[in-house]
């Protein structure tokens, strides 16, 4: 085979990860740099790339412009924050084994490096280096610190469940991993591929695809089985985003997906998805409990409004405070807050299934903070 030509051409998926990301890290920032100042705490973040790449990249085939990888992404907004308050640290570690990615890399980090911030290129496997990482962070005072890992490989392999317990020990990391559904679905019935996907989930659990009878039905298993794994090993919070990629039907070749122990990071997570779901590659959810569902669909389309309607029927006293519904709605369906409140109103005011009962003062076109919700027993519906 053939050497990588090194900086190559960045696909369009590519380009959509990154976009995600840097409007996710840049409100990440400003929310942990914020909580910090105001806890009179060392304003610090700390940041992993995996399997990093060069950092930079053709736009096209003509090689004739490039534009950032990650690492400079994170770099930039970093820069930003540090210029407002000299005080400020981002940590960086970005990892890859291959020399000449980590080369080109590091020598454009230098140039960006401006406030002089501890930004370290590893020519390192990811899951020895992330161990080696964290084992100097115990010893110091790192560990309580925010962390986000965006891991981001080429395949399935060398980056463990065993390494992602460890990470999310830490109580403020967060994990962005771009999983390879459809490598996984691929040659998971393979020999030789049975070591890899033991260590990708932890356990031989992966070994009950035999039971899917279609593609479509192993991409689901593997997604499900996947964030269930992440939960098991510490995180509170797991969204699966599918990457729809045009031409490739119901078989999607990538997911995106956050975990975390932090409600807030799961609302900024999905709200950024929102605003980018529109695009070509638009986002979908899977869901964790009924299999496949869309995400940011239009709530006519019932899915959303169903799945909020059998949550509120749920209710043991009968009614539902508003807040607490809307975490609910959050972490397990395809809502954001604009959509799981129009679905609310639409279920009160069309379908007449509930009953909004709202504070003096509040108006009857939204429902917020203190509205409690009950179904309507009155309805005949």
């Amino acid at each position: 085979m053939p050497a990588m030509e090194i900086p190559w051409v960045i696909d369009e998926h590519t380009i959509i990860k990154h976009e995600l990301l840097k409007k996710y890290i840049d409100p990440w920032m400003a929310i942990f740099f914020a909580v910090q100042k105001r806890n009179s705490l060392p304003q610090k973040v700390v940041y992993f790339d995996g399997f990093c790449g060069p950092g930079i990249y053709y736009t096209d085939h003509s090689k004739t412009q490039k534009c950032c990888g990650s690492p400079l992404i994170v770099a930039e907004v970093a820069n930003k924050y540090i210029a407002e308050d000299r005080s400020r640290s981002v940590i960086m570690h970005c990892i890859d084994k291959t020399s000449e990615c980590v080369e080109l890399l590091n020598s454009n980090l230098v140039r960006l490096n401006q406030y002089g911030q501890k930004w370290v290129v590893h020519h390192s496997e990811f899951e020895d280096k992330v161990r080696e990482v964290l084992d100097e962070f115990d010893q110091g005072d790192l560990h309580c610190q925010p962390m986000f890992f965006f891991i981001d490989p080429f395949g399935y392999s060398g980056f463990p469940m065993s390494t992602l317990e460890r990470i999310m020990r830490y109580p403020r990391a967060e994990l962005f991993i771009n999983f390879m559904v459809y490598d996984i679905v691929r040659f998971c019935e393979e020999e030789q591929s049975k070591k890899n996907m033991l260590a990708l989930f932890g356990s031989d659990e992966f070994k009950r695809v035999a039971e899917c009878s279609y593609p479509e039905q192993k991409y689901a298993f593997f997604v499900n089985l996947y964030s269930n794994c992440l939960k098991r090993v510490g995180a509170e919070f797991v969204m699966p985003f599918r990457i729809n990629t045009p031409n490739c039907g119901t078989r999607p070749r990538y997911f995106l997906i956050h975990a975390s122990k932090n409600k807030r990071a799961l609302e900024v997570m999905k709200d950024e998805m929102a605003k980018l779901s529109a695009s070509p590659y638009r986002f979908e959810a899977v869901g964790l409990i009924t299999g496949q569902m869309s995400l940011f669909e239009d709530p006519d389309k019932g899915t959303l409004r169903e799945r909020i309607f059998d949550y509120i029927v749920s209710a043991k006293h009968g009614a539902l405070d508003f807040e607490p519904l809307l975490d609910w709605a959050y972490a397990n369906t395809n809502g954001v807050s604009k959509t799981i409140k129009e679905t609310l109103i639409d279920l009160e005011q069309n379908q007449r299934s509930i009953v909004i009962e709202r504070l003096p003062g509040q108006r009857r076109s939204t429902v917020t903070k203190g509205a409690k919700i009950r179904v309507n027993r009155s309805s005949n519906q």
